[in-house]
């Protein structure tokens, strides 16, 4: 092999360059703003400073904050571990699984940008001109009861949090139906014929087997809960409850910012994060409960008798209503020359679609941004995680450890806290990128750096060494290699973390609200601005643009997936 590689050391030394760039730069970019915000946290232009961690220790402003920000994600945090366990038991242990519309349906809430999903259930359930709200008022109407206003309100705490609760389930369904995917049946089995019911199996059996994912289910909730902007900047603010996110995005703005206090907070959120993920990494190596073994796909399912449709109607149709009836509202909205609960047939029209196509220069520019962002920041972000999948599995052991601890390092930084890093490192001085789209990509691929390493580790672990030795002895340099042999292989898995990463990148709010500017806007901005700014109908029609253009593009992209995979 050494010799083989020696005839192409011109080759090989290239690739390797190339391959080192790639980790070092993507190391400096992911610990230089962390770097600067725990600076600019305690230290001043005199020193050591710790007013500012004084002052907001002291506000009580700030503990209330807190204690709303653990109490929207606590509670929508546990009711997103149940379901989500309960769909996922539903749909690999039992019978009452509808095959792929049951693994597709909880996953929908993912294609759909987070701040388009929230306004749909807000031109729902908004207390006045909801639209469901419109139709329960009829409903009550018809049997004498009256009501002006509701009966539901989504601007209130608990509005907050079901939507809340929404945002969390996939990542809940999507850890522990894998758990239970991998999970050795022998052992439920074994229970069932000794004579244990469904219940007790799935009691004493199946739940302590699948206890460390369902810990780092919990972990990874309260990590995306307490970063999420898009459900707490539209319902928390009109229920008047301040979390994190909001705060600091808040502080930075106002007037004047209050930049010390906004970083201080980040702070607080980066460790609060990065507690959970060590936690989450802890309980998953630790393997106490785990018990894998390789029967999973093999797993005889519960039959639930009489109770099949019934389940499965009841589980089919509650995704049905939280996916596509909050398009439906966006859809219906969209069509109004102005949002009322009462839709006129005559008047509804595609005005708005024109307007914020072919009239408004921010809406088509802004979607134009967002695509670009999108598929460029999918693209080579996929592209850089192949590349350190292949370098962290040919090193040294000692090696791997810290390079693959960079690249989860983005997982356990909130949103919010890698936009001020970004913002104070990048975005004014010498380099001021500040608005630019360059600012926007770079920070994507950050953010999203370690779901696409985790997409492309596990097609690279697909790749025989064999085919890899046998390229080599034929000659081929390293770069030949990946471009002919490890890459075409990888690329049914590299095109499902493309998927990932498009989504996220073009809908991308928390980040994008700190670092874009008017003359680069992009979705996420523009919505939320059009919102604020009271353009319903058009919030609607913008919203039902991006979640048909995603969905195109998500689709496409998946057949070429399966095409690639048949071949």
């Amino acid at each position: 092999m050494r010799l083989t590689y020696s005839a192409h050391r011109h080759s090989l030394n290239w690739f390797g360059i190339l391959t080192l760039a790639v980790v070092a730069l993507s190391t400096f970019f992911v610990v230089y703003p962390l770097i600067i915000i725990i600076k600019r946290a305690f230290f001043g232009e005199s020193g050591l400073d710790v007013e500012g961690i004084v002052q907001l220790i002291t506000d009580p402003a700030v503990a209330e904050v807190i204690l709303n920000t653990i109490s929207v994600v606590g509670v929508s945090g546990v009711f997103a571990l149940l379901v989500g366990a309960l769909f996922a038991w539903l749909n690999e242990r039992t019978d009452a699984d509808a095959g792929w519309i049951s693994e597709l349906l909880p996953l929908i809430p993912l294609l759909i940008p987070t701040i388009a999903c929230v306004i749909g259930w807000v031109t729902l359930l908004s207390p006045q001109a909801g639209l469901l709200n419109a139709l329960l008022r009829d409903l009550f109407s018809l049997v004498g009861i009256n009501i002006r206003r509701g009966p539901v309100n989504i601007f209130t705490y608990t509005g907050f949090v079901f939507v809340m609760f929404l945002y969390l389930l996939p990542f809940s369904y999507l850890i522990i139906s894998a758990a239970l995917r991998n999970l050795d049946p022998a052992l439920e089995e074994a229970a069932r014929i000794t004579g244990a019911s469904p219940l007790r199996t799935f009691w004493k059996v199946t739940l302590p087997s699948i206890r460390p994912a369902l810990a780092a289910s919990a972990l990874v909730l309260i990590i995306q809960g307490v970063a999420n902007f898009s459900v707490p900047i539209v319902l928390g603010t009109g229920a008047g409850i301040d979390v994190l996110s909001v705060r600091i995005y808040q502080l930075l703005y106002a007037y004047p910012p209050k930049v010390d206090l906004a970083i201080i907070m980040s702070l607080f959120m980066m460790i609060t994060a990065q507690t959970a993920l060590i936690l989450q990494r802890w309980i998953s190596s630790s393997g106490r409960f785990a018990t894998i073994g390789g029967k999973g796909s093999a797993a005889s399912r519960i039959r639930l008798g009489r109770w099949r449709l019934p389940v499965r109607s009841a589980m089919i149709g509650y995704l049905l209503a939280t996916s596509f009836v909050p398009v439906v509202g966006l859809l219906i909205v969209s069509l109004q020359p102005l949002w009322t609960a009462r839709i006129v047939w005559g008047r509804l029209s595609l005005s708005n679609y024109t307007h914020i196509l072919f009239e408004r220069q921010m809406t088509s520019d802004a979607l134009q941004n967002s695509l670009m962002l999108g598929m460029a920041g999918a693209t080579i972000g996929m592209l850089i995680a192949a590349l350190i999948a292949l370098t962290v599995r040919n090193s040294p052991t000692w090696l791997q450890g810290p390079i693959d601890g960079m690249t989860v390092l983005p997982a356990a930084v909130p949103h919010s806290v890698m936009g001020v890093g970004f913002l104070f490192a990048f975005g004014q001085g010498w380099l001021n990128l500040h608005g630019t789209l360059a600012i926007l990509l770079i920070v994507y691929l950050v953010m999203y750096l370690p779901q696409a390493v985790r997409s492309a580790s596990a097609a690279s672990a697909q790749v025989g060494r064999e085919l890899v030795e046998a390229a080599a002895i034929s000659r081929a340099s390293p770069l030949t290699v990946f471009r002919r042999v490890q890459l075409p292989l990888m690329m049914p898995g590299l095109v499902a973390g493309w998927v990932i990463l498009f989504v996220h990148c073009a809908g991308e709010l928390t980040a994008s609200a700190l670092l874009s500017a008017s003359n680069n806007p992009v979705v996420g901005l523009v919505l939320l601005d059009l919102w604020e700014n009271g353009s319903f109908p058009q919030v609607a029609a913008m919203s039902i643009v991006v979640t048909m253009t995603f969905t195109i593009i998500v689709l496409v992209m998946l057949r070429y997936c399966r095409g690639g995979l048949r071949r």
